[in-house]
């Protein structure tokens, strides 16, 4: 078993149960106490879990933690307009012949939007079928969809699946939707199964531009993907406060405020 998948497994069983013991996870994976150790010491790092004598137990509920999981159908009308704005400005970061990877998030599918009915040359990776549907038919635009193992709920393709294609491609540009983003946590996520296929499209990709809404910034959600060095650029609505601003500027990324 992937290292990925193993600890995806424990977070979901944490989820159900408030705790678990070492043993018992050996045996479920087969995997020794050592293996299970390091898992248990990384998803701590991440915020997932609390190891505690014999094992770990999940994160009690607070003002600070991570929100409860929504869908996309849900996501999609919560902050539209500016997420439409911040594809606006983001379209203008795209020049014609490029490749670039969408992922499944809503804002990424505000900037399929645009990117339809703007260019006439362009290559669109995305593991999103909503995506897929609304550029099947755009005129100039090359579509890879990725494939994989189907999620209703996020109406995209998870799993290794997922990725297989993205060492065969070379990207120039992934705009990066996140549940949130932070200066000292980075980017974050509501699912571990969310960061097999980000972190295959960052590795394709010449550069990472981060899309987000302002009340992304500053936040931080269940599951670490990397640490916001990783990105070039992040691009948000106007709504965006000063301080959340100055909290990325001061750790050297660059912010793009939409003004559409």
């Amino acid at each position: 078993m992937l290292l990925e998948q193993r600890q995806e497994e424990i977070v979901q069983l944490l989820m159900k149960e408030k705790s678990v013991k070492t043993s018992t996870l050996c045996g479920m994976f087969s995997a020794s106490r050592e293996t299970i150790r390091r898992d248990l010491e990384a998803l701590e790092g991440q915020g997932m879990l609390k190891r505690i004598h014999g094992g770990a137990m999940r994160m009690d509920s607070s003002p600070d933690s991570a929100p409860a999981y929504t869908s996309f159908d849900q996501r999609k009308t919560e902050h539209s307009q500016s997420k439409e704005k911040v594809a606006l400005e983001a379209a203008d970061h795209i020049a014609e012949g490029q490749v670039i990877a969408l992922d499944c998030g809503t804002t990424s599918h505000e900037l399929a939007r645009v990117i339809k009915n703007r260019f006439r040359k362009l290559t669109v990776v995305t593991n999103s079928l909503i995506i897929a549907n609304e550029l099947a038919d755009a005129e100039g635009i090359s579509l890879i969809s990725t494939g994989g193992i189907y999620n209703p709920e996020e109406k995209a393709y998870f799993s290794d699946m997922a990725t297989l294609i993205l060492s065969h491609i070379n990207i120039d540009i992934l705009f990066l939707t996140t549940c949130g983003i932070s200066a000292n946590r980075g980017i974050t996520y509501q699912r571990m199964e969310d960061l097999v296929v980000q972190n295959k499209f960052m590795e394709a990709s010449d550069e990472t531009i981060v899309i987000a809404d302002s009340s992304k910034l500053g936040e931080n959600s269940l599951v670490r993907m990397c640490g916001i060095e990783q990105v070039s650029m992040i691009i948000t609505d106007a709504s965006a406060s000063a301080e959340q601003v100055a909290a990325f500027e001061e750790a050297g990324i660059h912010v793009v405020i939409s003004r559409k």
